[in-house]
């Protein structure tokens, strides 16, 4: 058996100082990192990769030397074939998704379009693995699963301080922590993911909450 860490979204640099120490803990053990992007600075590559060897891609948040990372990835992990792209699209159509939340004060049902759009940028896999959003996901199109662990820093700019920034930016936090507002408590949690792979099949998919070490598993066959 396989067992792959999933990290999304650490935002180290950016909005967090450091790793949680939670990580190391979820980590423990698994034989493969993936990192869905918004690394933000490389260091934090450096630090997953102590504990087992990483796979990364660009996030639309990455900078200095995260910028070296490719788009997408592919890889093969004992017979199943992965996908992995951070998960931002074009930038006006996420946008309206956000503000359609948001004027609708409720959750909508949109994330089969975002499936196949991932699908679509990434190409035929058996595990597409994303980011972004910052909230878990597990799904599935046609004979593809699709899984996203959440994230490190869940609440972007903000994570340490709930009032939104001055200025023009202030905007966009107003209207981030609206939609936010509006998702399950569970979903503004920091988490990571894991994924049990054995004989060609996926046999579980984790996520892990970091502040208490909660796992949320869902068997599959």
């Amino acid at each position: 058996m396989t067992v792959i860490g999933v990290v999304a979204d650490s935002h180290v640099g950016e909005f967090l100082s450091a790793l949680p120490d939670g990580v190391s803990a979820a980590l423990d053990g698994v034989d493969l990192i993936l990192h869905a992007g918004d690394i933000c600075v490389p260091e934090v590559l450096d630090e997953l990769g102590r504990i087992a060897p990483v796979v990364a891609v660009r996030g639309d948040h990455d900078r200095l030397g995260a910028t070296r990372l490719p788009r997408t990835q592919t890889l093969t992990v004992d017979g199943v074939r992965i996908g992995l792209f951070h998960g931002r699209r074009w930038y006006p159509i996420d946008t309206a998704v956000t503000l359609a939340h948001v004027a609708a004060r409720r959750r909508l049902r949109w994330r089969a379009g975002l499936h196949r759009g991932l699908i679509r940028r990434v190409g035929p896999v058996d595990l597409l693995v994303y980011g972004h959003w910052h909230e878990p996901d597990l799904g599935r199109v046609g004979g593809t699963v699709i899984f996203s662990p959440g994230a490190v820093c869940p609440w972007g700019s903000l994570q340490t301080d709930p009032a939104p920034r001055p200025g023009i930016r202030g905007l966009a936090d107003r209207v981030v922590l609206r939609y936010r507002r509006q998702l399950p408590a569970d979903a503004v949690r920091p988490s990571v993911g894991r994924i049990a792979i054995e004989d060609g099949a996926i046999t579980s998919i984790e996520v892990i909450d970091l502040a208490t070490g909660e796992v949320r598993a869902e068997p599959r066959g």
